[in-house]
């Protein structure tokens, strides 16, 4: 109870009851009370909390007692009011009632209570039976709730303590004048029972009476509204006809009825619930993009190298389409692209993946007194350079230096890894990888991206700017001679073997090139490719056939491997390269039976029947070989082709920007 009465006694519960008793007396009083007055209703206020703490303070609550605190402060106020009227000899009209607080109680006469000493207590009593009796005073007018729209006005605690205030004063009147007329009738004196009842009638109806006011006010709303909507559609109308007419407004409170139903609405769930399926689309206001990286690889030996018309490109020196429309009219071989890059916003080099081969001949001479002997034992390869450049013209340069070739070059190449064939073959070099080491070698489109790329020309250059190496990794086929022409002896392992070699095929063919080569740039365990045979004069009878296969099995797509280079000078094989290096014959193995079966010897080649003679043929095919040319042939050298990786990165349109879920 500690905490109720530190509610009770805290200064802000005391300045509410002194505001509440302050408004109500000056209204009472018709003016503002004196500095005195003041004091002695805090002082009065202060002596009757004490009063009623102490005697309901243990069984009651805070809002109880401060009713009880209203209800016994008033009254005593005002008789000190009046004591104070009467002792100066002023004529004041108290508003005291019979209860305390109560609104319309009879007004007591102050020249009456003023003469109380000089009337008996009849002659006063019949005075005020006789007031009483004149009627019954007419109720107070029903409270106006409506909102002011001034800034100053009553505080609304106020105005609820008022309202609070004329109910009880309402339930008071009626009790009044039940008591009024028992007495004057001789009807029975005043019960409990009878006063609460015309205080439950006095609520009833001042409830009645508000709810009356609210439903009126509503109404009286919802009417001008509707005039005002009603006028604005006729305006709208009048001015554009072609305007459909604003919807109703009261259609939001009112639905499809025109009046207000002042029943409570109910509403229940359906029996089956339905879900309406809601959509999420997102409606970006700008389009976003990604970038996707792509892996690029250009193969030299993918150019059309077979056609004589692309002899002038190298593997250091040629040229890709990126076209997917551009198909090989001639052989297999395109120099195109099948991608079709497009919106492109950054190139960059990855790596070039170069042949161990030598760029450069040294020639050596040893004499031994009788006879000189020649050699080129010296392998002068890339490394041999510090670094190399690559030029690609469609893609501008990003480097700069101190000479042209520097300031042409797309990327600066060195030195990274190198590998080697798994063989003792100290002729295979094997290949290198060279990176732009620490530099950045790239071409950037911005802010709009290429639109596609069309061609790449690739060149790869000395530090000097010249072309890495002249020399042709193709070579025109001039002859195909046979083993079966050769006398086997020690210096020429690749003669003819009759236990192996049938009738019409040789275990070993010696393709003998046009211009003679640099024995390293053909070379033991190198990987050739042959293309584009045509013979000078065609084969007639039994050849046809045994030269057809035999045309087969040396362009075969896999190529072949290089087993010796020599110089075939005069029908006679010489095995290595001459005195300045060079070689014009390249020993290619024959077609042999299927090993698998345990067989040794060489496939007869035409071994069919001849549609003439119906025997099988055979026809001098060696000596076809020794003495009929090619009028077209060409060879590549696989192992010595350079790779390049490019990273290009496009712009494309990001999907996950525009997706829309839906939401079940």
């Amino acid at each position: 109870m500690s905490g109720q009465k530190e509610a009770f006694f805290n200064e802000k519960n005391e300045g509410m009851l002194q505001r509440v008793l302050y408004s109500d007396i000056c209204r009472r009083m018709g003016g503002d009370l004196s500095e005195r007055q003041a004091e002695r209703l805090i002082k009065t206020v202060k002596h009757y909390m004490g009063e009623v703490y102490r005697v309901k303070g243990e069984s009651t609550t805070v809002g109880v007692m401060n009713k009880e605190v209203l209800q016994v402060v008033l009254p005593d106020y005002m008789m000190y009011m009046e004591r104070t009227a009467r002792s100066s000899g002023r004529s004041v009209i108290s508003d005291i009632e019979v209860g305390p607080g109560a609104a319309s109680a009879e007004p007591v006469i102050a020249g009456a209570i003023t003469d109380g000493g000089r009337m008996d207590l009849d002659t006063a009593f019949s005075k005020l039976q006789s007031s009483r009796q004149q009627g019954v005073q007419k109720p107070p007018a029903p409270t106006d709730f409506r909102i002011s729209l001034q800034n100053e006005g009553p505080v609304p605690m106020d105005v609820f303590e008022r309202i609070k205030q004329d109910r009880q004063d309402e339930a008071i009147r009626q009790t009044a004048l039940v008591t009024s007329g028992g007495q004057g009738q001789g009807q029975g004196a005043y019960t409990p029972a009878s006063g609460q009842g015309a205080y439950a009638a006095a609520t009833d109806n001042y409830a009645r009476s508000r709810r009356r006011a609210e439903e009126e006010s509503e109404a009286a709303f919802a009417e001008a509204e509707r005039r005002q909507l009603e006028s604005r559609a006729a305006a709208s109308r009048q001015s554009q006809a072609s305007l459909p007419e604003p919807p109703d407004m009261r259609g939001l409170i009112l639905g499809n009825t025109q009046n207000l139903d002042r029943a409570r609405q109910t509403y229940e769930e359906p029996a089956v619930p339905t879900r309406q399926q809601m959509i999420i689309t997102r409606e970006p206001s700008t389009i976003e993009y990604k970038e996707t990286e792509l892996n690029l690889f250009v193969y030299s030996g993918d150019r059309d190298w077979a056609s004589t018309s692309a002899s002038a490109e190298t593997r250091y020196n040629f040229s890709v389409a990126f076209n997917p429309n551009n198909t090989a009219t001639r052989l297999r071989l395109t120099p195109a692209s099948t991608a079709k890059f497009r919106n492109i916003v950054r190139i960059e080099l990855v790596k070039a993946i170069m042949p161990g081969e030598s760029l450069d001949s040294v020639v050596t001479r040893t004499y031994n007194g009788s006879s000189f002997a020649y050699d080129a034992p010296y392998n002068m390869n890339i490394l041999s350079f510090p670094y190399i450049q690559l030029r690609i013209p469609e893609l501008d340069t990003n480097t700069y230096g101190t000479n042209l070739g520097l300031n042409a070059s797309f990327g600066v190449l060195q030195y990274d890894a190198n590998w080697v064939y798994d063989t003792s073959n100290d002729m295979a070099r094997g290949y290198f990888a060279m990176i732009p080491k620490f530099l950045k070698s790239q071409k950037v489109y911005s802010p709009t991206p290429l639109t596609t790329l069309q061609r790449l020309s690739f060149r790869f250059e000395r530090p000097d700017g010249s072309l890495l190496s002249a020399v042709p990794d193709t070579l025109d086929i001039a002859q195909i001679r046979s083993s079966k022409e050769l006398i086997a002896s020690a210096s020429m392992p690749y003669g003819y073997d009759s236990a192996v070699e049938a009738t019409t095929s040789a275990a070993y063919y010696c393709i003998v090139t046009t211009n003679y080569f640099n024995t390293y740039t053909v070379s033991k365990g190198d990987r050739i490719l042959m293309q584009n045979f045509a013979w000078s004069v065609a084969p007639t009878g039994p050849l046809v056939n045994q030269i057809a296969e035999l045309t087969n099995h040396l362009t075969t797509s896999s190529g072949f491997i290089v087993v010796d280079t020599g110089c075939f000078v005069t029908g006679a094989l010489t095995l290595g390269a001459n005195k300045q290096g060079y070689c014009n014959c390249i020993v290619v193995r024959g077609k042999f039976s299927d090993p698998t079966t345990g067989s040794v010897n060489t496939i007869t080649l035409g071994n069919t029947a001849d549609a003439s003679a119906g025997t099988p043929a055979v026809g001098s095919l060696t000596a076809f070989l020794s003495t009929t040319s090619l009028g077209i042939g060409r060879l590549l050298n696989q192992s010595h082709q350079v790779q390049i990786a490019l990273r290009v990165i496009t712009r494309d349109l990001d999907s996950t920007s525009v997706i829309r879920p839906d939401n079940l």
